[in-house]
């Protein structure tokens, strides 16, 4: 029962982006870092009211994810028609959607849970790091984060809630409005959620 209610919540927090819906170091040799950097970030997002801590905060949280590659997965052949500006142009809206509204929104709903990496299996450039989380409401719920190497860094391209992918649930809700509206309303719909706040 908790799993099951677990993922939803967890999708709005994580990826309530259009609408639809890193205190320690990341070590190049070790992607169990980059997820705690994320971990111990997320946690003093939920307890600080300092802005300067917080931008801090959002900055460490940024910098464990491939917010480029996940741009790249959202849009697909949209991505391939764009030029490097447009691309750039793009990643930058993504991400500051991504900061001013996904990750507090996360941070608020794991103020009160336990996290407790389990297990990290490594192979040929990429790693899954698995953890519990347990939430004072919904129970218990295992959380994994797929990592890949970019650049000598571990980064985090996607997050398995019971298994099921939140980079592909994101891909699937950005090709559904490229698909029935178009680019331009996908950005549209970017931009609102930052006049939201």
């Amino acid at each position: 029962m908790g799993a099951r209610r677990f993922r939803p919540l967890v999708c709005l927090c994580m990826i309530s982006v259009w609408g639809l819906c890193g205190a320690a170091e990341q070590n190049p040799d070790d992607p169990g870092a980059t997820v705690q950097s994320l971990l111990d970030a997320v946690r003093v997002l939920s307890e600080t009211k300092d802005p300067k801590v917080e931008a801090e905060a959002v900055k460490q949280v940024s910098a464990t994810f491939d917010v480029v590659g996940l741009s790249r997965a959202c849009l697909r052949k949209t991505w391939d028609k764009l030029s490097d500006k447009e691309r750039k142009a793009f990643v930058s809206l993504f991400k500051e959607v991504l900061e001013k509204v996904a990750y507090p929104k996360s941070a608020k709903f794991f103020a009160d849970t336990e996290v407790e990496v389990e297990e990290i299996v490594r192979e040929n450039g990429r790693a899954e790091v698995s953890t519990l989380v347990v939430h004072p409401e919904e129970g218990e719920v295992e959380v994994g984060y797929c990592l890949v190497v970019l650049d000598g860094t571990w980064l985090i391209e996607d997050i398995l809630l019971d298994g099921v992918s939140l980079r592909l649930d994101l891909r699937s809700q950005a090709q559904k409005i490229l698909r029935e509206e178009s680019y331009e309303d996908l950005k549209r719909r970017l931009r609102e959620k930052l006049d939201e706040q």
